[in-house]
């Protein structure tokens, strides 16, 4: 069934409203449930949001009480059932919000994620669907993030690999930037290592550095070996 042009929110009623706050730990516990390919524990948690561990214990005991995530004494949390279709929610709101930035108003990919900090919180479900439509229906953000459609349905995920898993001498087309850091992120860009690029990797040096030739020029740049492991890719079928 296809949703019209109302605000209709996309998760049930009975879901409790929640604070922009709510909205920023759930989206984060998300990303890091995804990274980590499982629970996330208080101390990640703080990391990520660059709060206190103390703030961390107060607001997961909030959204625990609102049946958002399962917790349990000195073990690792996850989202419950509730707490994902909202975080997904958020996430959609996100990453539109990336992508337009990008698209409609030149941002570069090292300064979208603050902005759409604060444009997450106020997106309508309307507004989103506009987005996407003017944007031709994007399935991915800038840093090659899956976008959740209005159903919060994420599309089929490509055939990726970590960059530090890529054989000598194979071409491959970056796919996805895992890290948020903005200053890592301007560098990537400036030399080149963005998603769609095509590289190939020449070498990876005894001290741990990956060394990539760039495009069509071949230009060569290198990247530490725990860069690289945040730089996703797909195998290209060019020899």
């Amino acid at each position: 069934m296809s949703l019209s042009d109302s605000d209709t929110p996309n998760t049930p009623e009975s879901l409790p409203a929640i604070t922009p706050k709510m909205e920023d730990y759930l989206r984060h516990i998300y990303r890091l449930e995804q990274e980590a390919d499982g629970r996330v524990s208080n101390s990640e948690i703080a990391e990520q949001l660059g709060v206190t561990r103390a703030s961390v214990t107060s607001m997961l005991s909030t959204l625990s009480k609102q049946g958002l995530i399962d917790r349990e004494r000195y073990r690792p949390i996850r989202l419950t059932t509730e707490g994902k279709k909202i975080a997904l929610r958020v996430v959609r709101k996100h990453r539109l919000a990336e992508t337009m930035l990008t698209e409609l108003f030149d941002y570069a990919i090292s300064e979208v994620d603050a902005e759409a900090d604060i444009l997450e919180h106020h997106l309508s479900n309307r507004l989103c669907r506009k987005i996407e439509r003017k944007l031709d229906m994007p399935e991915t953000d800038p840093h090659g993030d899956p976008i959740p459609d209005s159903n919060l349905d994420l599309p089929q995920s490509a055939d990726v690999t970590s960059l530090v898993d890529v054989d000598k001498s194979v071409s491959v087309e970056v796919t996805r930037i895992l890290t948020q850091d903005d200053e890592v992120l301007e560098h990537l860009v400036s030399v080149g290592l963005e998603p769609t690029e095509r590289i190939r990797l020449v070498e990876t040096t005894p001290i741990g550095m990956v060394v990539l030739a760039i495009g069509d020029t071949g230009e060569q740049t290198s990247v530490p070996q725990s860069l690289a492991s945040q730089i996703l890719v797909t195998p290209l079928d060019d020899p």
